[in-house]
């Protein structure tokens, strides 16, 4: 049984993820206009297009521009259908719990704001082609945070196997409760410049990451053992970031971003750690090589970013965007087993994608409406929704496929402030799992559901 444990542990503090992206970490949503067209990577119109058509920049009309956005969001997250079977092999129930009916285990634990600020200054003609210059700031990669009050498939797994490695039955697990975030900020800057002609433009940029990473896990059961514990860890990195743009004419844009790995070394710091089981998990975590001060590598992948922008006329604008996460080439970390490296994080997924495809048409002089839809396919393989070594991030925010709708309206005033309001709605594709620790299973399906709602205010100075 404590080789199951350990097995289950490790992987809670090696992988997170991220919301509406085919990646792990990485979002999609940075600004209040991708949330209303899904769709920037060719845009050249607005600040926000730091983050997704850095080129683009040099573009823009001479001066400075500013999109200041916001996003609220909501998240429903549930283990449907939670069932937990007997020991294998024997007649005998494991506890109470495992007799009792399949419940759901959900989260709606909101996320008030999630900001994002870009910044371009466009100093007109630098030589014989344009200059600019560009700052951003915000989240990158990350979710926020997540609340479990009846724990997940993972927890209900994992407290089982850890009762059961203080010796004697496991007690029955009387309540749980399970909470989880991971943010990423991200601060970056470049230049772009636009070569004679107004064909080509490229960028050089790069951005600093600074990961913040937490848990925490409390519970109680009938033979009065109990547990609670936190621990905290981060890391900092450092992204390159370049991109190229093409005009073949004045109403198409090719665009192409590059952002490259980011290393990322995360230290633990055990915060709490306490309960009648204190002493097993302690042994838990040194075996499967967690513990206070100890450095692991889970680094962010690289992104490839590519678009197409086509304005029909001066009412009408298309945009299609098509990125990839290159999740199986990445330092994702290591699984554990036992005290020892069994297998590459990495190797449980493919390379992740998604697909966008937004318009925008100015129903009026200073009325632009927004949609698009995005399919996002996160690669998962099938051992990592079922092995009990990943089960405990995969059942508090599993990586599915996931199917996204966005809309919205900008209003220009004075023709140099315009302000942004849209709405999203991501549903992720279903899966069921059935998870075989050796010594007893738990099935059920993952489901998840999230809505946005974006504010944001672009100036031109």
């Amino acid at each position: 049984m404590k080789k199951i444990t350990i097995a289950l542990t490790v992987t809670l503090m090696l992988a997170g993820t991220g919301l509406f992206a085919g990646s792990l970490d990485h979002l999609s949503n940075q600004s209040a206009k991708w949330v209303m067209t899904t769709s920037r990577n060719a845009s050249i119109d607005g600040a926000d297009i730091v983050q997704y058509n850095p080129a683009g920049t040099a573009w823009l009309a001479k001066g400075l521009h500013m999109d200041v956005s916001g996003q609220t969001l909501f998240k429903f997250y549930n283990n449907r259908d939670v069932a937990v079977g007997n020991f294998l092999g024997s007649a005998a129930p494991l506890s109470p719990l495992l007799s009792r009916p399949a419940e759901t285990l959900k989260q709606d634990k909101p996320t008030p704001i999630l900001p994002n600020i870009h910044l371009a200054y466009n100093l007109g003609e630098i030589g014989r082609g344009k200059m600019a210059a560009y700052l951003q700031a915000g989240v990158t990669a990350g979710g926020g945070e997540l609340k479990y009050k009846n724990g997940t498939a993972g927890t209900t797994l994992l407290l089982t196997g850890i009762s059961a490695a203080d010796g004697g039955a496991p007690g029955s697990i009387n309540f749980q409760e399970f909470t989880a975030s991971s943010v990423y900020y991200g601060i970056g800057t470049g230049v772009s410049y636009a070569f004679p002609g107004d064909m080509v433009s490229v960028s050089f940029g790069g951005r600093a990451v600074m990961a913040k990473r937490s848990f925490e896990l409390t519970a109680g059961y009938s033979a009065q053992q109990t547990l609670n514990g936190k621990y905290e860890y981060s890391a900092t990195g450092f992204t390159p970031i370049v991109g190229v743009n093409v005009k073949p004419n004045k109403d198409l844009v090719l665009a192409a971003r590059f952002e490259a790995p980011t290393a990322l070394e995360f230290k633990y710091e055990q915060k709490e750690l306490g309960g009648t089981l204190a002493n097993v998990a302690v042994v838990v975590l040194k075996n499967a090589g967690i513990e206070d001060g100890k450095k692991i590598r889970q680094d962010l992948p690289a992104v490839i970013g590519l678009g197409a922008g086509y304005s029909i006329n001066d009412r009408l604008a298309f945009d299609f965007s098509g990125t990839l996460y290159l999740l199986s080439g990445a330092n994702l970390g290591n699984v554990y087993d036992n005290g020892g490296e069994v297998d590459k994080i990495n190797n449980y997924f493919g390379t992740g994608w998604e697909v966008g495809f937004g318009t925008v048409y100015k129903a009026v002089e200073d009325l632009k409406i927004g949609a698009g839809v995005q399919y996002a396919k996160a690669s998962t393989k099938e051992k990592y929704l079922n092995d009990p070594r990943t089960a405990l991030n995969a059942s508090a925010n599993p990586v599915l496929d996931s199917i996204t709708l966005g809309t919205g309206v900008t209003h220009t005033f004075l023709r140099s402030l315009d302000i942004t309001l849209s709405f999203l709605w991501c549903h992720y594709l279903p899966e069921s799992f059935s998870i075989d620790s050796g010594a007893f299973r738990v099935s059920g399906r993952y489901e998840k559901d999230a809505i946005i709602i974006g504010y944001g205010m672009g100036y031109r100075f």
